[in-house]
């Protein structure tokens, strides 16, 4: 807990444990900064940084983005930072939500690759955008936050990119590709079967869930596409 992570952005501890300092630092380890440069050299996420988009407010700070990047093939495994504490942590906590969003992406690009041929070809030429997250401060009213995944689609598009796919694990997301046109083709939900130990107490070295499952919604995760040219 005392060690520090330290980049462009600067050196600070780790923080408090809750799922607001985990979204920090998902954030700022796998899309701002590249989670495969080395230690020493953590370099920006040059991919993320040209596809992403934010709202500024009039003094020219962020108060709302979306993180975006190039859809990664989905059999293939990235060779992260290695000696990395936070980066370990990180990934091995969430691994249970990074093991499912990989099979729903499999499941859905597989399917939309032998249905559609000209799907198949975009996506084998990288001109399949991923959108990874949306986020909002209290100055940025929710609906506003619309405008981050219609002007996503409008920046793809201007990059010549062809589709537009999210794993959408809330229904707000979902609604807003809907109404940019696209369709839902994968649906997990939640609420099936256990995915992490149960426990209603924090459990050393364990990721858990007070009833075992990823969500406490009685929805799930909806893998949507968008067909942008």
């Amino acid at each position: 807990m005392e060690a520090r992570h330290t980049d462009l952005f600067g050196s600070v501890p780790f923080g408090s444990w809750d799922t607001a300092t985990h979204m920090y630092w998902i954030v700022r380890l796998l899309a701002l900064t590249d989670p495969t440069s080395p230690m020493g050299a953590i370099g920006v996420n040059e991919e993320v940084l040209e596809q992403s988009v934010a709202i500024l407010n009039e003094e020219g700070s962020a108060i709302g983005g979306v993180f975006n990047e190039t859809m990664p093939p989905f059999d293939v495994e990235p060779p992260l930072r290695e000696d990395d504490p936070f980066l370990d942590t990180i990934v091995s906590v969430w691994e249970p939500v990074y093991t499912t969003l990989g099979a729903q992406d499999a499941e859905a690009l597989t399917a939309l690759s032998e249905r559609y041929p000209a799907f198949r070809e975009a996506y084998e030429k990288g001109k399949v955008g991923h959108h990874l997250l949306v986020a909002r401060s209290d100055d940025l009213p929710k609906g506003d936050a619309f405008e981050l995944v219609a002007a996503s689609a409008e920046r793809y598009r201007d990059l010549g990119y062809e589709y537009l796919v999210t794993e959408a694990t809330n229904q707000w997301t979902g609604a807003a590709f809907e109404a940019l046109g696209g369709v839902r083709v994968h649906f997990s939900p939640f609420q099936v079967r256990s995915a992490v130990r149960k426990s209603a107490e924090p459990l050393e070295g364990v990721t858990t869930s007070p009833n075992g499952f990823l969500s406490d919604k009685d929805s799930g995760g909806m893998f949507y596409v968008i067909r942008l040219a």
